[in-house]
């Protein structure tokens, strides 16, 4: 007899639209990132298209504050792109963690545009940090895509992404057994071991989204089976692993 294993996503962490942290700031000048500080309201926006006369929601003030988008942009053909915003006041974008966006200062709405961008098809992580002194704020997020996919303008709402977390479980895992997944690139590898029919690796967003090969392993770390093909793992996946034994 051999180990039969089925592997097949329980649960999906990948969802439509991008996350949008809203904070506070005072002072003279404004927050270079959001690090350190803690947002006051959380929500979950179907593209990046807004133009705020007043409040930009609710409990948060129409002056001083600031706006963390967070997501993944899906490229639908590879090709070269070119990113823009229209912002008052200031704006930064980054795709796959490059800046690619930066108008960081006081203004009227203005258009910037990015360099051009050589994109592969598939998903690119997207973060764009925006602030606003006073009351009226806009901010644009478009592109210019290559000729054949349409014409410039702003984002659709189809091709806006986030992940549910920061980590993946693995359920059905007898006891002393485990999980590893590797990056066939660079060969780095994660695992977890079963406590209680289940474990879970962590998987931020900056590593998001996985894609590499899953095995599954003693805790002598013999190896009981291996993906022939690689897995896209995503923040909030709860994949469900299944034994049976192959009859010869």
């Amino acid at each position: 007899m051999s180990l039969r294993v089925v592997i097949y996503k329980a649960k999906d962490g990948l969802r439509r639209g991008i996350e949008a942290y809203f904070y506070t700031w005072h002072g003279e000048k404004p927050p270079e990132t959001p690090e350190g500080l803690r947002p006051v309201r959380r929500e979950v926006h179907e593209w990046i298209n807004f133009v705020w006369w007043d409040n930009p929601a609710p409990g948060v003030p129409g002056e001083f504050f600031a706006v963390l988008w967070r997501g993944f942009l899906y490229v639908p053909e590879t090709g070269v792109y070119r990113l823009y915003v229209v912002t008052d006041d200031g704006s930064r974008v980054w795709l796959d963690d490059e800046l690619v966006i930066d108008a960081w200062r006081d203004q009227p709405p203005r258009t910037y545009f990015s360099k051009p961008l050589s994109l592969q098809r598939g998903y690119h992580r997207l973060k764009y940090w925006f602030y606003n002194r006073y009351a009226f704020s806009e901010a644009i997020l478009g592109w210019i895509p290559p000729g054949d996919l349409g014409e410039p303008g702003v984002i659709p709402k189809e091709m806006y992404r986030y992940s549910l977390g920061d980590r993946v479980d693995f359920t059905g895992l007898p006891e002393e057994y485990g999980v590893e997944i590797i990056d066939p690139v660079t060969g780095s590898a994660k695992k977890c071991f079963s406590v209680g029919a289940g474990c879970s690796i962590t998987l931020p967003y900056e590593e998001q989204p996985f894609y590499g090969r899953l095995r599954i392993l003693r805790r002598t770390g013999e190896i009981l089976y291996e993906s022939r093909e690689n897995m896209e793992l995503w923040g909030g996946d709860e994949v469900r692993i299944v034994f049976g034994e192959l009859r010869k």
